[in-house]
């Protein structure tokens, strides 16, 4: 398994100065590269938060290549990919058998919603990766938001191949 500073190492490896120094402190601030990406499904562990992310990311680059996806700006598959699920960096507690809990004292709720309203306090997002994050979740955000969701796609396509990236390594790969 990783370590923490294999995590960062990587992180900076594969994205460079594509974010913002204000938000690389955050992310350490916030134990990002140590926070688990959920409680009892992929990413139940230490730095799985980070591990996720990072698949997200890489998918979305090679589905970019290979599929010839035009964003807003190049960087975008690596912004949204890596802090799409930004939400989780305080979602979770573990409890004292070690296993993690979800932590109901957060003070923003909700996913995509949260992960913009953090990455704004920090960097500009395109709107493109403002609603790449927001919709991430696709029909899993619920039946409400399917006349959202449709909308968000015929704007932004790029919508739809995120949500498939993160389905894609949550379900197929298991990050």
């Amino acid at each position: 398994m990783r370590t923490k500073a294999d995590r960062i190492k990587a992180f900076r490896n594969i994205v460079g100065k594509m974010i913002p120094d204000g938000m690389y402190r955050r992310m350490l601030q916030d134990d990002y590269f140590e926070a688990p990406a959920s409680a009892t499904h992929h990413g139940n562990f230490p730095g799985g938060l980070y591990d996720h992310s990072e698949m997200v990311a890489l998918t979305l680059v090679s589905m970019t290549k290979r599929m010839e996806l035009k964003w807003d700006r190049p960087e975008s598959p690596y912004i949204i990919g890596f802090l799409h699920d930004y939400c989780k960096v305080d979602q979770y507690t573990q409890n004292e058998q070690g296993e993690y809990v979800y932590n109901g004292e957060t003070l923003l709720r909700g996913h995509g919603d949260k992960s913009a309203i953090l990455l704004l306090k920090e960097m500009r997002l395109t709107d493109e990766e403002l609603i790449c994050i927001r919709y991430h979740m696709g029909a899993y955000e619920g039946s409400e938001m399917w006349n959202n969701l449709g909308t968000a796609i015929k704007k932004y396509p790029n919508v739809l191949w995120t949500h498939t990236a993160d389905m894609y390594a949550s379900h197929i790969l298991g990050f």
